[in-house]
């Protein structure tokens, strides 16, 4: 439409927040053209391939590089040895109270401590030549007696992976409420149960993928890197290079896919940029599929034996648990802050007058353990949820009553539990909407008749709360955190009328540009095509304080866009009112078109503002400078916290072990919705992921810490035929602590389909009274525990 004509147009809706809008990425992404990590191409680029350590656990002797370094095509090798003298460590994002520290570099110097870890780098004309370049490289090894479990970790006889430390703890956490020794005596029923989550991979499309370029005139370093958080990456690699800040560029074009892996940093990083300023050229590396496994962060192993107590009624009065977390070599990015929040989460969505938490972040000889989708909360969720359900059997209760009745009510709100005050909340609707979606009732009843022709039906519900926002910055970094919470959003109408929104989160696949367009456009009155997200350049975008992660992009990200287009808003409403000679309060703004109340012929665009802006200073207020800029920052009070409810309906097989899903339904309330479409979409992948969680993934080890995995051949993902149809509804509670409402998506539907599923595989196999109490329930597992009955 034509600029003269868009001024005449009578107005359209600007309700674009709810909408279900596809997203815009799509098109570029399906045919091909989406640039990631491996697509990008520089002028003399050469290509990377690491040397990692065979072993668990193993000193260096020496490292005789000479071979390689004389082969042809081949232009640097750097070993430990190579490394500049006051190379810092790699940084961490938490540090808490009393925490060892776990000093770990881009190539270790003298001593691996787990299969996988960087050794040595080659920079060569082709990533042939480079891998080539490696057989050639000759290690002089001393092999380290070794420790592939955190219980074997912490026996006395154990071997140290640290030497000056007493044993193997890297951390430890305690948290406690009310008494809970008097109110588990005073309780009538009393369960203990030990639980088990296995060690698990984010198995993102996309491996991680680094290139730099180091600009020797300037003493400059531009890095490409998939990444969730390019300020955490600039700023962690200057401190470790020992450069400003401002001499560091990070860009991250497309990311395919992170889950949380993707939110560290990593050795990589650091050895391609010396690599790149070692040899004058620029240096690409992608992580090959293989070395994702042992390279990449793992995640969520952990152990948790818990203690319930409950009143004959039904009500619940105290909770204690013991958190084991294997955290592998070295305390990574996130130290060991999901292992925390498994702690911290451990009374969930009830209220227990009575908690005690205590915690052990242990090392190993293994890859380090990070973040992945959930961020603790899976493995919190699932032992809270089954000793829900063992509660419920012990009193003759059905499960969902159970949880309705120790439900924190909605008048209770702001509550603090252990360690989180919750925001909001009306958990019973929730609830009640999941049972009438799943058919609760009926499918009980016909569980008792099916039994009775040999199939085994299993019912199984499961509740959960997300923590999300995270912030205020200051209580965080009370707590030990480096980062902050908030998040900047910059907006800018530009002199052609359309709107650019810089943000410093990234995009990685979840589809928050379409959100914050949406967003935007509503505030501003403008269509979302009309709004250009752009993200990914530390130079470009504005400083946010964590990145993308812990579902903070819509609500801290959303908000910072609101405040923002609040701003800017105002701006463009002074400059439209004196150009339409009326007051600002009389003008409304919609489609981008800006006319005055009751005469819609008074008109003016987005177009003409921004040229009065820019180019037209003759037309603006007497008392305003040129140009049309919104900065704004939003740290939020406290964290918000959705929730949700799962009721997964299976059948087993007790001939084959096969777990078949007859019905799976999910309800969600994450506040307001910008884009139904898109939250829907996370709440699939995220219960996806939990079924493989409950079903399928498991990265095992051997006693001495070799892995036993290396490509998907041993590490099972379910294919789409292997995944349930879910229906999906959603109750809307707006957080009243976030401007917009938002509380966040991205990790609903991981947390609470684990304990889900696999109460309904024991449900299903009541009869035969299996338990289960360690993930991931595989057919053979299930066999087993039938065999021993």
């Amino acid at each position: 439409m034509a600029e003269q004509d868009l001024a005449s147009a009578p107005p359209t809706s600007s309700n674009w927040v709810g909408q279900r809008l596809k997203r815009r990425e799509d098109p570029e992404l399906l045919t091909g053209a989406g640039e990631f990590v491996g697509d990008l191409t520089r002028p003399g680029m050469l290509h990377a391939a690491f040397l990692r350590s065979p072993f668990p656990h193993a000193r260096i002797r020496s490292i005789d590089a000479s071979r390689a370094q004389q082969m042809p095509g081949v232009h640097a090798v750097l070993t430990g040895a190579d490394l500049p003298p006051d190379l810092a460590p790699q940084p961490q994002v938490h540090h808490f109270a009393g925490q060892r520290p776990t000093p770990y570099y881009a190539l270790m110097r003298d001593r691996v401590r787990y299969a996988g870890e960087t050794v040595a780098v080659v920079a060569a004309e082709s990533r042939y030549l480079a891998e080539d370049a490696l057989e050639q490289i000759d290690v002089d090894w001393e092999i380290l007696p070794s420790t592939g479990d955190a219980e074997s970790a912490l026996r006395s006889e154990a071997p140290r992976l640290y030497d000056d430390w007493p044993d193997n703890v890297a951390g430890t956490y305690h948290a406690e409420m009310g008494d809970v020794d008097r109110a588990l005596a005073e309780a009538d029923v009393v369960i203990t149960e030990r639980f088990k989550v296995q060690r698990q991979f984010a198995c993102p499309i996309e491996t991680r993928g680094v290139l730099a370029e180091w600009d020797a005139r300037r003493d400059e370093l531009t890095l490409w890197t998939s990444t969730q958080s390019p300020n955490v990456v600039r700023d962690f690699l200057a401190e470790v290079l020992g450069m400003p800040a401002h001499r560091l560029r990070v860009l991250t074009p497309r990311v395919g896919g992170g889950f949380g892996g993707k939110f560290h940093f990593y050795p990589e990083e650091v050895a391609i940029a010396l690599l790149s300023r070692r040899t004058g050229r620029p240096v690409l590396w992608v992580e090959d599929r293989i070395e994702s496994f042992t390279a990449t962060v793992h995640a969520c192993e952990e152990s948790v034996t818990a203690t319930l107590g409950a009143k004959r009624d039904g009500t619940l009065t105290a909770i204690k648990a013991e958190v084991i977390g294997d955290m592998g070599a070295y305390l990574h990015t996130v130290s060991f802050g999901p292992v925390w929040l498994t702690s911290a989460m451990i009374t969930n969505v009830y209220q227990i007058p009575s908690a005690r938490v205590d915690t052990l972040a242990v090392v190993t000889n293994k890859t380090p353990f990070g973040s992945y989708r959930g961020w603790g909360q899976p493995q919190a969720n699932f032992v809270v949820e089954r000793m829900v359900d063992r509660m419920a059997l012990a009193l003759e209760m059905d499960p969902a009553e159970l949880r309705r009745k120790n439900f924190i009510p909605p008048d209770r709100f702001p509550y603090t539990g252990l360690v989180h005050t919750f925001d909001s909340g009306r958990y019973a609707e929730c609830l009640d909407r999941a049972l009438e979606l799943a058919d609760y009732r009926e499918w009980r009843a016909r569980q008792a008749a099916l039994r009775g022709s040999g199939r085994y039906i299993g019912i199984g519900v499961s509740f959960y709360v997300e923590n999300t926002a995270l912030g205020p910055s200051r209580i965080l970094n009370e707590g030990g955190m480096r980062q902050g919470g908030f998040d900047t959003a910059h907006l800018r109408l530009e002199p052609g009328g359309e709107v650019t929104l810089y943000t410093g989160l990234s995009e990685m696949g979840q589809g928050f540009t379409n959100g914050l367009s949406q967003l935007c456009a509503e505030q501003l009155g403008v269509r979302p095509d009309q709004i250009n997200v752009v993200t990914g350049d530390t130079q470009a975008c504005p400083y946010t304080g964590y990145g993308t992660g812990a579902s903070r992009s819509a609500s801290v990200g959303g908000a910072a866009v609101i405040k923002a287009s609040h701003s800017l808003r105002q701006k463009i409403e002074a400059i439209a009112a004196h150009m339409l000679e009326a007051s600002p309060a009389d003008l409304l703004i919609e489609a981008g078109r800006i006319w005055v109340k009751g005469a819609p012929a008074r008109a003016i665009t987005m177009k003409d503002v921004g040229r009065a802006a820019y180019h037209r200073a003759i037309e603006l207020p007497p008392d305003m400078l040129p140009g049309l800029e919104a900065i704004e920052v939003f740290d939020p009070p406290q964290m918000a916290w959705p929730y949700g409810a799962n009721v997964a309906v299976v059948e087993v097989d007790v001939e084959t072990g096969e777990v078949k899903f007859l019905d799976y339904a999910y309800v969600h309330d994450c506040g307001t919705m910008l884009n139904p479409l898109i939250v829907e979409g996370q709440i699939q992948g995220g219960v996806a992921q939990g079924i493989s969680a409950a079903l399928y993934e498991e990265l095992k080890y051997d006693s001495n810490g070799q892995p036993m995995f290396g490509t998907f051949m041993d590490y099972l993902i379910p294919t789409a035929a292997d995944l349930p149809h879910l229906r999906l509804d959603h109750t809307i509670t707006p957080s009243p602590i976030i401007p917009g409402g938002m509380k966040g998506a991205g990790e609903a539907g991981i947390i609470g389909s684990p304990a889900a599923v696999v109460n309904a595989i024991e449900d299903a196999l009541r009869p035969f009274d299996v338990k289960f109490t360690q993930t991931p329930i595989t057919p053979d597992t299930i066999l087993t525990a039938l065999e021993t009955k």
